[in-house]
């Protein structure tokens, strides 16, 4: 094979490969999403690391705002005869609206939800983490989000957040 041959054959195989459809890296087949429902929603919060003072002071609430949020985010998939969907949650961090601001924290809440069939079988386990607050580009705006923003906020968007992924991780864009 001449140098030109070698390099149409190159150019033709990168061509199919680009036009190739991505593997679906869900567990979950496209089939059996498109009718799942879920039973319940279950979120444990035992092990998990609360990383500041603020994080601390979510933790007795943190379990049973989560769980209502989610359910509120598959309202349409609730359904007595559905699956579990078991939350577990490794790690949260909410940072003050300065320290944010200027760029020395951010707001994190990280964990897994797990798939379970009414006969205990795992269906699928995804990872889900969501930051909140972003740094200020510049000092006047640092100062501007550190009055505007709070840790309550934070908190918020991160369950918002949490809830979200879950539903599109495990749902996929229904």
């Amino acid at each position: 094979m001449n140098r030109r041959q070698f390099s149409g054959l190159a150019v033709a195989l990168m061509a199919a490969t680009a036009c190739a459809p991505l593997p679906n890296s869900n567990p979950i087949s496209r089939e059996v999403r498109a009718s799942l429902t879920f039973a319940s929603v279950e979120v444990t919060t035992t092990g998990t690391a609360f990383e500041s003072t603020r994080a601390a002071d979510y933790s007795s609430r943190l379990s049973g705002d989560l769980k209502g949020t989610i359910e509120r985010e598959l309202v349409d998939r609730m359904d007595g005869g559905g699956v579990k969907l078991v939350v577990d949650i490794a790690r949260l961090n909410v940072a003050g609206a300065t320290t944010t601001a200027f760029g020395r924290d951010r707001s994190i809440l990280q964990g897994s939800a797990r798939v379970v069939d009414l006969s205990g079988n795992l269906l699928g386990t995804y990872a889900i983490q969501v930051t909140a607050g972003d740094a200020a580009e510049t000092t006047t705006g640092a100062l501007l989000d550190a009055a505007i923003n709070s840790g309550d906020g934070f908190y918020r968007e991160l369950v918002t957040g949490f809830a979200r992924d879950t539903r599109e991780q495990i749902l996929g864009a229904d």
